[in-house]
């Protein structure tokens, strides 16, 4: 039988080849010059935004949906940071979100080093639930060295023109997200060195190679950072030739940029917009055998022949089909023989663009009902939970501009003073302190709901308290001084070239400093107080932060100190603040600033003691002086004539 297998599977070639095989879909767009046209529509770092909002600048799932269906893009995907950031998603530990991806249609996703924020394990079922494969193949369990993900590609073909074009996707998370979540998110795993990732990219390229792709996508979670010291995409653009396109996430940038032939996009951030790149190939056909078909009257011999030598060599088959290369004449069907030919495509262009959250309007990209109900329905499910009021404030808790990420970087803010102020409530500490990149989202005056302090404090991260020395305090009121003077040069020159730590900038309560920024780095500090009293760098004291912060390595001192107790998680120390404090405490560390700028006093010279006039001896031997009697001056009053 399997020669009439083999006979079969022929024919079915043939009939596909000269395209009797009934219809195929053709997913790409075959243009008018013969040139194909491959879309892919791509998202990165929407941090759980998930509605349209024209207030907030964001798209959404709904108009996602839309967008695709008037597109039919031939690959759907993200660059990373899509399953935390608000309370929508962290309520349900990031399942709402992958509802939304599941219901829009994502084919691949890279991970973001915040989609770790629920755990590894969570990460795994959240692209199940999503139907969406999670592409990071630098990720590795620590122990086996084995991959974590469950897939190491998606291989994507495509129907054109009655040929089978292969899309390739492989994923890459920056080596450097150890400092970008809590350690016990991503215990246990292996996220490699610059060097091993551009290792890692080099094989995965060389793999769908192997595997006849025709384009070759790179979703990457790296970015373009300008800090001189993070790893950038266009390393991997350069080091690992053969990508066509980078789809980048990260950094927040929108980028559309050609490194080593290799097209490297980003949308910014907070779904403000939906990428759409275009790449258009050129087709090559070469004769490459010819196949003669058997004549139908032939087929039953050829049968029964199969029948009687079944146990023979395959020797026959060269009688029922002979495949030779091809005569420079063209084959013709009249005589019974067609053409085996050699398909390939060459990419000619690509092209990058993106659709604002500004130009989504209702009458260009209406909500896609089924996505729009669906969200509806999860927001409906979440309602009770995030509505629940918790507490009020008279004034806005955040910073001067509506770019919460910014501000809090750049200085102390009522809310950062609240959020100390209420981990000290809670653990009795004599100092708390929280990290800027902790602080995700402001809240407007009025009345504070649970779902508002989720948006604040959406990492899930709990309170420990530590015992620092007072040497240590200090250094640390230091090192966050000058964090901060980093960001602002940061802000000030606009280029992207925010530092690595920029988020270990800190928000305090507990302690009352003066820095001179006149003074060398290290020695800014020229006063400051726990309490009413003056910091001894000597004595111990109980600071309570959150788990990410003490272990950061910014801040030696507070990551060697042991732990003393654990606590409960930040969100609920808040609203344990809120409820339980008193508006007095409140209002006081909403208005109290902590540490601020100021002129250190100039030292004052210890006073010497006057010494006093020294009289000289009238027998002083330099100046010659004594006493003259009187005698002498009358005698020399004489000699001279004087009188």
């Amino acid at each position: 039988m399997k020669q009439i297998n083999k006979v079969l599977g022929l024919l079915l070639i043939v009939l596909m080849i000269m395209g009797c095989w009934g219809s195929m879909t053709f997913a790409a767009t075959v243009n008018d010059d013969q040139t194909i046209t491959l879309k892919i529509i791509h998202t990165n770092d929407t941090h759980s935004r998930y509605s349209y909002s024209a207030k907030n600048n964001t798209i959404g799932y709904a108009k996602l949906k839309t967008i695709i269906n008037q597109e039919s893009p031939d690959l759907t995907v993200d660059a990373g940071d899509i399953f935390h950031g608000q309370s929508f998603a962290t309520i349900e530990t990031g399942g709402s979100i992958a509802e939304l991806m599941a219901a829009v249609g994502f084919d691949a996703m890279a991970p973001g080093n915040h989609d770790f924020n629920y755990g590894s394990a969570r990460l795994l079922e959240l692209g199940i639930m999503a139907n969406t494969k999670i592409l990071g193949n630098n990720v590795t369990d620590s122990d086996s060295g084995n991959p974590f993900f469950n897939d190491d590609y998606l291989i994507k073909e495509i129907a054109v023109d009655g040929e089978i074009l292969k899309i390739g996707v492989f994923g890459l998370i920056s080596p450097d997200i150890y400092g970008d979540t809590a350690p016990a998110n991503v215990a246990g795993l292996t996220f490699g060195t610059r060097e091993s990732v551009i290792a890692t990219a080099q094989q995965a390229v060389a793999a769908l190679e192997a595997q006849g792709c025709d384009v070759i996508v790179a979703l990457t979670h790296i970015g373009d950072s300008d800090n001189g010291t993070l790893m950038r995409s266009d390393a991997i653009a350069q080091g690992a030739p053969g990508i066509d396109v980078i789809v980048d996430g990260h950094t927040h940038d929108v980028e559309n940029r050609e490194v080593n032939d290799t097209l490297i996009v980003q949308t910014g951030c907070f779904f403000s917009a939906v990428g759409e790149v275009e790449i258009t190939l050129k087709k090559a056909v070469a004769l490459a055998a010819r196949i003669e078909i058997p004549e139908a009257e032939n087929t039953e011999a050829v049968l029964a022949e199969e029948t009687a030598e079944e146990t023979a060599e395959e020797t026959a088959k060269n009688e029922l089909i002979s495949v030779e290369m091809i005569e420079p004449e063209i084959p013709t069907e009249e005589t019974g023989v067609v053409a085996a030919t050699e398909v390939s495509y060459t990419v000619v262009s690509k092209t990058a663009n993106l659709t604002t959250a500004a130009e989504a309007t209702d009458d260009v990209i209406p909500a896609d009902p089924t996505v729009a109900a669906l969200t509806a329905a999860i927001e409906a499910r979440e309602d009770p939970i995030k509505k629940q009021v918790v507490g009020n404030t008279p004034v806005k808790l955040g910073g001067s501009t509506d770019n919460i990420w910014q501000d809090v970087r750049l200085g102390e803010l009522n809310l950062g003073r609240a959020l100390s102020d209420s981990y000290r409530f809670v653990t009795g500490a004599d100092i708390a302190a929280e990290n800027a990149g902790g602080i995700r989202a402001q809240i407007p005056a009025g009345e504070i709901n649970k779902g508002q302090v989720i948006d604040v404090l959406p990492f899930g991260n709990y309170l420990v308290t530590k015992s620092v020395s007072g040497a240590d305090v200090k250094k640390m009121l230091e090192t966050s001084i000058e964090i901060g003077v980093n960001n602002q040069i940061a802000n000030d020159k606009n280029d992207n070239s925010w530092p690595s730590n920029s988020g270990s900038y800190l928000q305090w309560s507990g302690i009352t400093a003066a820095y001179d920024l006149t003074k060398p780095v290290g020695q800014r500090v020229f006063s400051a107080k726990v309490g009413t009293a003056d910091l001894d760098p000597n004595r111990m004291y109980t600071i309570a932060c959150n788990n990410y912060l003490a272990t950061s390595s910014d801040y030696p001192g507070l990551q060697a100190a042991a732990i003393i107790n654990e606590y409960s998680a930040c969100d609920e120390a808040f609203i344990s603040y809120l409820q339980n404090a008193g508006n007095e405490r409140f209002i006081t560390a909403i208005n109290s600033p902590n540490v601020t700028a100021g002129t250190a006093p100039k030292p004052t010279p210890n006073p010497q003691p006057i010494q006093p006039a020294q009289k000289q001896s009238a027998n002083n031997p330099r100046t010659g002086y004594q006493t003259w009697p009187w005698t002498i001056m009358f005698r020399a009053v004489l000699n001279f004539g004087i009188l």
